[in-house]
């Protein structure tokens, strides 16, 4: 059962990611600003060619995200699963620059700026952050922050839903949805992967400290030395 709802919201996730792609990035790739979604700052030429920028390498690493969490494809297909986790990160590097940049240049307002702005930040920390834990081999350590960076790439799609929620079903002004969507969009997922991830860990040292217990003292004590050498893992702040 558990299996059956680990597919199903792996198979809504990426549904929702590659739809979101399509409907709001592909677009950007006329390069005619007239399929701008976001308002211009007429005062900034490079406003539209940034958000080009993002809008492509952001839809791409939303794309991507999906297929580097099937474990049975990267463990059939490591060099794949290495060459996609370039291509993301590279795709984060230059869709958060961007994004930080467009954050700065736009008119929707302090409460936008700030929330998109601080978006873009932590995206860009978390995606170094995952970067750097799997060059040191730290693999756990690296999927939990690829976790946190894939839920602020995933942003773009809570975004949009809550605008057609908001707006459309609710009945709430544009401008206050768009306000909160730039908070909501990220804070909200955020939060519940950070749940998720502590009570992952939290059932991972019972595990250990169960099997600790039926275990002789030699066993017990190179259970401590490898437990030792996953002490990266248990700091899940980083």
């Amino acid at each position: 059962m558990a299996q059956l709802v680990r597919r199903i919201g792996w198979g809504l996730m990426a549904l929702l990611a590659i739809g979101i792609a399509l409907a709001f990035a592909a677009p950007y790739l006329s390069l005619n600003s007239a399929v701008s979604r976001i308002p211009l700052n007429p005062a900034v030429t490079l406003h539209f060619p940034i958000l080009v920028i993002h809008a492509t390498t952001g839809g791409l690493a939303l794309v991507i995200g999906p297929f580097q969490f099937l474990r049975r494809l990267f463990a059939k297909r490591p060099a794949l699963h290495r060459t996609l986790g370039r291509i993301y990160l590279i795709c984060i590097l230059l869709g958060g620059l961007a994004a930080l940049f467009s954050a700065l240049v736009s008119t929707s307002g302090f409460v936008a700026q700030f929330g998109l702005g601080f978006l873009a930040i932590i995206w860009l920390y978390s995606a170094y952050r995952a970067y750097e834990t799997i060059r040191k081999g730290h693999i756990q350590l690296h999927r939990i922050w690829m976790r946190r960076n894939y839920t602020l790439t995933f942003a773009a799609v809570i975004f949009r839903l809550w605008l057609l929620v908001g707006a459309l079903l609710l009945r709430i002004p544009f401008h206050a949805v768009y306000d909160t969507a730039t908070w909501f969009s990220w804070i909200l997922p955020l939060l519940v992967t950070e749940w998720f991830i502590n009570q992952q860990l939290l059932q991972a040292l019972a595990v250990r400290g169960r099997h600790a217990v039926q275990l002789p003292a030699v066993e017990k004590s190179q259970l401590l030395a490898k437990e030792k050498s996953l002490e990266p893992v248990l700091s899940i702040k980083g």
